[in-house]
């Protein structure tokens, strides 16, 4: 980790002669003062649970030894009017060394998380702009911001990246969501087909007294499920290629992860037991008026019975109760989510490079250039590390 603590970047101008103070924080040793003023702004701009101090701070611990963070912090007058929680991660790839300047929590191909970006205050300009030029002096050379929130502080962000540095058109990520009903079943909003097929289902099971539904919010036993979770994942993927819970530290931070944010009294893991054994589990982040679930696991045992349906089925309907107004299925368009009435909400992806990076790119779209990288297969060997 980078031993110098605090870096400042200097002071903005503001209209009326009232200045910017920009710091680059690059150690977490400074940020538990920040706890209660990074709170206060994220909640003020509505931005997510997984930009929150506690996440950041989680992920962080877990994975410091991949990523470095350059947390820029923009006050006027003393006040917190900006964050941009980066990280920056270094790889070699083809013998060129990639410095990628991502968000903190995405950027390192595992425990990816979602609808980030950066807290602006009454979104204003003068403040975004602080927030480039501290970019400037982060020493990276790929950017990857990923699974941003699409929202006009992030659109803004990228006018700006893409004023300062060649920047690639934005990529749009489905995270589909289910508006759910004020009042009746849920369900109604699923297809006919899954609507139809969990009925059926649970009408069955529940015949025999074969299902039963389990609510875990006790901070304990919300990471001990989530412990089960990742080893039901590992499981499920043995024969698939593998897990990514086969990494320890992603395992110890869902665990760790999850009985904070329980303990906070945002968290909670459903699950549906099937003849006395773990069926499914979903766990699930209170944020706002919006229940996300953050991961859904099952047993293979029970696949004939789609486990998973039922979780979601349980997981939505006590949500519906609890007066949220939207279920967030999170980054991806896998096809169950749609099943169960969701629609998209997109995300954003802003990828720019400088640097040696930049040049090499350049150099490799030359005609006479690029036919010989595309042969020896170094062009796919570079734009692959760039995304992992």
């Amino acid at each position: 980790m980078n031993t110098e603590l605090l870096r400042e970047r200097g002071r903005s101008p503001l209209q009326g002669g009232a200045t910017l103070n920009v710091q680059t924080i690059s150690s977490t040793d400074e940020l538990p003062p920040m706890h209660a003023e990074w709170e206060s702004l994220r909640k003020s701009c509505r931005c997510s649970i997984f930009t929150s101090f506690d996440w950041v701070m989680e992920w962080l611990r877990h994975f410091d030894h991949i990523a470095s963070p350059s947390i820029v912090v923009v006050r006027e007058e003393g006040r917190l009017v900006g964050l941009a929680p980066f990280a920056v991660m270094e790889h070699r790839a083809m013998g060129i060394k990639l410095k990628k300047l991502s968000m903190i929590g995405n950027g390192t191909s595992v425990a990816e998380l979602y609808d980030l970006g950066v807290m602006c205050r009454d979104r204003r300009e003068d403040v975004l702009g602080a927030i480039i030029e501290a970019m400037e002096g982060i020493d990276w050379n790929v950017l990857h911001l990923n699974e941003l929130r699409e929202d006009p502080v992030n659109r803004a962000l990228y006018e700006k990246i893409s004023e300062r540095w060649e920047t690639d058109d934005v990529v749009h990520i489905p995270c589909p969501r289910t508006d759910l009903p004020l009042e009746g079943d849920v369900l109604d909003v699923a297809s006919s087909r899954t609507r139809r097929t969990i009925r059926k289902t649970i009408e069955h099971l529940e015949m025999d007294n074969r299902i039963d539904y389990r609510t875990v919010d006790l901070p304990e036993e919300a990471a001990e499920a989530a412990w089960i979770y990742a080893l039901q994942h590992r499981e499920r993927w043995d024969e698939k290629g593998g897990s990514i819970f086969t990494n320890e530290n992603l395992s110890s931070f869902l665990k760790e992860a999850m009985r904070a944010t329980v303990e906070e009294g945002c968290g909670v893991v459903y699950e549906v037991w099937i003849d006395g054994s773990l069926a499914s589990q979903m766990l699930c982040l209170e944020d706002g008026d919006l229940m996300r679930a953050y991961r859904v696991g099952m047993n293979n045992r029970f696949s004939d019975l789609s486990p998973g349906n039922l979780v979601a089925y349980y997981a939505m309907n006590e949500a519906q109760h609890a007066g949220f107004v939207q279920f967030d299925f999170g980054a991806g368009p896998e096809e169950f989510k749609y099943r169960l009435g969701a629609r998209d909400v997109y995300l954003m992806r802003i990828q720019s490079k400088r640097g040696t990076v930049r040049a090499m790119a350049k150099i490799s779209s030359l005609p006479g250039v690029r036919q010989l990288v595309d042969r020896s297969g170094a062009r796919e060997q570079v734009l692959r590390a760039f995304h992992q």
